[in-house]
């Protein structure tokens, strides 16, 4: 188990050692309070009792809308209780309705104080609308990126003689908003942890002229990185250009179309006059001259700088992957790709491509339809990295701490081993301990909380643990079959892989989900080990003989249970309870009619406490097939077969059978069918 830096605890350590300087409420000498009408002075001096106002900023005008804003500094009480340190951007809002552009007016005192250290993630909105609160609220729904806003009135902060007014409202909304629950990509540098190095390595390199490959499975943080690139990039000037490639915009293009969108964006992007002449035709015969044309006319046309082309869901036009069956099967990938390496192997200062995706299986064939691959062995790729404790702590410790949340600090290295250092598992996790700690704030989360949290969140991060595999079994199913190999504990399949296909196994390690040492191959995330675990428990090999009878009579019985409660359903709906229950006495022999001794269908087909045999279900299916076809998708006579073959074989446990090889697969077949029918009809 990784352990933090003690290095980085020592300084943390020392820093809280030092007596902090004190700071105390009240209004800076050159706090210029005439400046703000009558109504905004009371408001001012009502803060000064709490907070310590610093500068008293500016005016902004937004369209047709006037808006004041200042600094505060929060007092040692306030810095304690919430983690503020530096000043907070206040803004006064005079209108009895706020507008979600009240908002940007933060953004812009933001820009205008750039050379000021100022506290991002909280701001302060003091309004007349009534409802502003509520309003806030609704907004931040809206955009979950959006620091912290606390809202308050102009009458609240006017006539208010409750001292605790102002951190009753910081607790509220501290606390209660859920920083930890993110589930689209980070469009904004506020809550982006840990990527600063890999966002560097791949600017750098766009600089010296190099190409990127960048991989990893969903939710590990690759469109947050291209976001960051482009907020990089646009902050210091300089160009790129995105085209995602899931989009059928870009899919169903073919190769010579997509050569024409990259020159018309970047023309776009570098706003410039240059004339795409008409008589260079975007068709197959003329594409690769047309495009070398008009790339080396738009670079040269302004300033010359190179632009970062970066491909994102790179497998959506490549081969075997493609959304559209010219890339996915056609030789589009390798003439695009041909007409973009030929022209930067004699272009090298107009453009470098980053190709993003999910494996990069794409760049690692070296033939595709009978050509060489342009992009084989051109293109240096890294996986996305999985968080480190330090780089776990510094995003966990930094959310929780405004959220009211203070971490044991081994609880870092828990994290970060339980959930592989993947960063959106941790952030889920910490929601859910967020949503079970809704008590009183601050609280500490020691090893029996955690523990317990743990334990709820397991099951209930199927969802999560599915998003992120689904690609491997739709995509690549080998080495989705080695993860199911390794969680059922079968080394033999798993190393027989792994000796035929070295790639497969790099592929794992380097998504983060298996570890390897000189011991063998374990997973990463012991989470997704017991997922895989519990969704292929059927498909374990090698099974001993007691093993199969107990996956037998489990799977025989809920089949049982599901298939009464299906008939049962189709009888009432068609005949009604008292005829349904009739039809259900007549598809079985007399004697067991008066051993029964009721006709009540909520009786005859109770789920769990039935008194009719399997054998009984199946005369009633095929006695009343005419209502019941609709629900087995398949023949009645290979229906009945089925059912048939269950009753013989399905009760070894009962009558103390043993059960053949062939004869457990073929169970597992019909078990597998009829699970999933009956699936439809009962969940």
């Amino acid at each position: 188990m990784g352990r933090p830096d003690p290095l980085v605890f020592d300084k943390d350590n020392i820093m809280s050692s030092i007596k902090k300087r004190k700071v105390s409420s009240g209004m800076h000498k050159l706090f210029d309070l005439d400046r703000f009408g009558d109504r905004e002075q009371k408001v001012l001096r009502c803060l000064s009792a709490q907070w310590y106002l610093t500068n008293s900023g500016g005016h902004l005008k937004l369209a047709t809308s006037d808006y004041d804003y200042f600094l505060m500094k929060p007092t040692t009480l306030f810095s304690e209780m919430f983690n503020i340190e530096r000043e907070l951007i206040v803004v006064f809002s005079p209108y009895s309705t706020l507008e979600p552009r009240s908002l940007d007016a933060f953004d812009i005192a933001q820009r205008n104080l750039s050379a000021l250290r100022l506290e991002s993630v909280c701001r302060v909105l003091i309004s007349e609308d009534p409802y502003v609160e509520e309003k806030i609220t609704s907004l931040l729904k809206t955009d979950p990126e959006q620091p912290i806003v606390i809202p308050f009135t102009y009458n609240e902060l006017q006539s208010t003689h409750d001292s605790f007014l102002l951190r009753n409202r910081f607790r509220e909304h501290f606390y209660s908003r859920d920083l930890f629950s993110f589930l689209s990509p980070l469009k904004k540098d506020l809550y982006f942890f840990g990527r600063n190095e890999i966002l560097q390595e791949i600017v750098n390199k766009h600089r010296a002229g190099e190409h990127n490959g960048l991989f990893g499975l969903r939710k590990s943080g690759k469109t947050s990185i291209i976001y960051a690139i482009e907020r990089h990039m646009g902050s210091i000037g300089e160009h790129f250009l995105t085209l995602d490639c899931e989009s059928p915009a870009i899919h169903k293009l073919r190769w010579y179309e997509l050569l024409k969108v990259i020159v018309l964006q970047y023309k776009r992007k570098k706003d410039s006059k240059y004339k795409i002449k008409q008589d260079m035709q975007y068709n197959e015969k003329n594409a690769a001259d047309s495009f070398t044309n008009d790339m080396l006319g738009i670079y040269g046309s302004k300033k010359a700088m190179p632009i970062l082309i970066i491909f994102d869901e790179i497998e959506r036009i490549s081969p075997d992957t493609g959304s559209s069956d010219h890339w996915c099967n056609g030789e589009d990938f390798v003439f695009f790709w041909q007409t973009l390496r030929s022209f930067f192997q004699r272009h090298q200062e107009v453009f470098t491509y980053m190709v993003v995706g999910t494996n990069p299986h794409s760049i690692e064939i070296s033939t595709i339809c009978g050509h060489d691959n342009p992009l084989f062995g051109s293109v240096p790729y890294r996986y996305v990295p999985t968080f480190t404790v330090q780089q776990t702590r510094d995003m966990v410790r930094k959310l929780g701490r405004y959220m009211g949340i203070k971490f044991d600090e081994l609880i870092y290295a828990k994290l970060t081993e339980d959930f592989g250092g993947h960063p959106f598992l941790i952030r889920q996790f910490c929601s859910k301990l967020h949503m079970t700690a809704q008590g009183e704030r601050p609280i500490e989360v020691d090893r029996a909380l955690y523990a317990t949290v743990k334990k709820d969140f397991l099951p209930k991060s199927i969802d999560y643990l599915e998003m992120i595999v689904s690609v491997l079994r739709e995509w690549y199913p080998d080495e989705y079959d080695m993860l199911q190999f390794l969680a059922q504990e079968d080394t033999n399949s798993f190393e027989e892989i792994a000796r035929d296909h070295m790639r497969f196994t790099e592929h794992l390690i380097g998504y983060g989900l298996v570890t390897q040492s000189e011991h063998g191959y374990s997973f990463n995330i012991e989470s997704l080990r017991e997922y895989l675990i519990k969704i292929h428990r059927y498909e374990r090999r090698n099974l001993t003989a007691s093993e199969k009878i107990q996956e037998i009579s489990q799977r025989r019985n809920s089949i049982e249970r599901n298939l009464r409660a299906v008939i049962r359903n189709a009888l009432c709906v068609t005949y009604g309870r008292k005829k349904g229950g009739e039809a259900v006495l007549k598809s079985i022999p007399g004697a067991r009619r008066e051993k029964v001794g009721t006709d009540e269908i909520d009786i005859l087909l109770q789920r769990d406490l039935s008194p009719l045999f399997f054998l009984e279900l199946v005369s009633i299916v095929e006695r009343e097939w005419d209502i019941l076809a609709n629900v087995f998708e398949m023949e009645k006579k290979k229906t009945i077969i089925v059912l048939n073959d269950i009753n013989t074989y399905g009760r070894p446990d009962a009558h103390a059978q043993s059960v053949s090889e062939d004869e457990f697969l073929q169970l597992r077949l019909h078990f597998k069918k009829l699970e999933g029918i009956l699936g439809k009809w009962t969940s």
